[in-house]
């Protein structure tokens, strides 16, 4: 936070390095059921990933002051406290700032936990079908760990990550023609059919003109229509309330995810854009 002051901006640069530094990642696993927990480390853990597990909010607490956690799965309901609770008290230990949290739950959540979640979590996934395959993206992209660079013998082979994007039709709004033409190339190589439009208006006529697409990539600044006011058309109609929609977005501010969230994406990327993040992102949400 402003003002800067010397030491703090060396603290964050040390704390960057380590974590570049270190070959293995630490994730957390906070989970009651034990056979759930094995399930999980038979999926994301391998040499390059460190698992550690814990049955209790209390257990999960005392590996969370004396390790470097680099990610965590939590799920709520653990017997001596909950989930919300055990963030809380993570929030209270000086000197150590939350991982990324991963809530992998197996209910439906009110409106109100999840906007009390937001404030901690980086992700929510809903325990069913594909949920697997959901985690095991998230786990990567939050470890820093795209899929070209994970290693490829993996303990269980959950599924095809290129398989997925093959014949999934793609509309991309962007004004941008250097942008359109950089993630239609991307994009066509992984097997994808890609449809442009210019401007939220012109997205919104190919949504009518071409049934069957299965996501929509919207930029936010574009002339006569913008992402947000496309996003809240979109989402007005009942039969794209599901369309995942993710928000290409030149802002990072927290502020600025929120506005996206709240016209209807599921998610967003910030430009300019990683395309092992973008893609990491399309493989959780067109395989919900």
């Amino acid at each position: 936070m402003k003002p800067i002051e010397k030491v703090d901006l060396e603290k964050a640069f040390a704390k960057i390095e380590s974590f570049v530094n270190r070959k293995i990642r630490n994730l957390l696993i906070v989970e009651d059921n034990e056979n759930s927990r094995k399930a999980i480390k038979l999926l994301v853990c391998n040499d390059e990933v460190n698992c550690l597990d814990a049955s209790s909010g209390k257990e999960a607490l005392e590996i969370f002051k004396n390790l470097e956690i680099d990610c965590m799965i939590l799920d709520l309901g653990l017997p001596d406290m909950t989930g919300f609770e055990f963030l809380k008290q993570m929030e209270l230990i000086e000197g150590v700032s939350i991982p990324p949290v991963i809530i992998y739950t197996g209910r439906e959540l009110t409106r109100e936990e999840n906007a009390e979640l937001e404030k901690y979590s980086e992700s929510i996934i809903i325990k069913g079908v594909k949920s697997e395959e959901r985690l095991l993206d998230e786990t990567a992209l939050f470890l820093h760990k795209t899929s070209s660079n994970l290693p490829k013998a993996t303990p269980v082979k959950v599924f095809d990550k290129e398989l997925l994007f093959a014949g999934k039709k793609i509309l991309l709004a962007d004004d941008d023609v250097r942008n359109v033409f950089a993630l239609k190339l991307v994009l066509n190589e992984r097997g994808m059919e890609v449809l442009s439009a210019v401007n939220g208006r012109v997205a919104l006529k190919m949504l009518e003109e071409h049934p069957g697409i299965d996501m929509v990539l919207m930029d936010i600044m574009m002339p006569e229509m913008d992402g947000f006011e496309a996003m809240r058309a979109i989402r007005s109609q009942a039969r794209f309330r599901s369309l995942p929609i993710l928000a290409l977005t030149a802002k990072a501010m927290k502020e600025d995810k929120q506005k996206c969230i709240d016209a209807g994406a599921h998610d967003y990327v910030t430009k300019p854009i990683d395309v092992d993040k973008l893609l990491s992102l399309m493989r959780v949400w067109l395989s919900k």
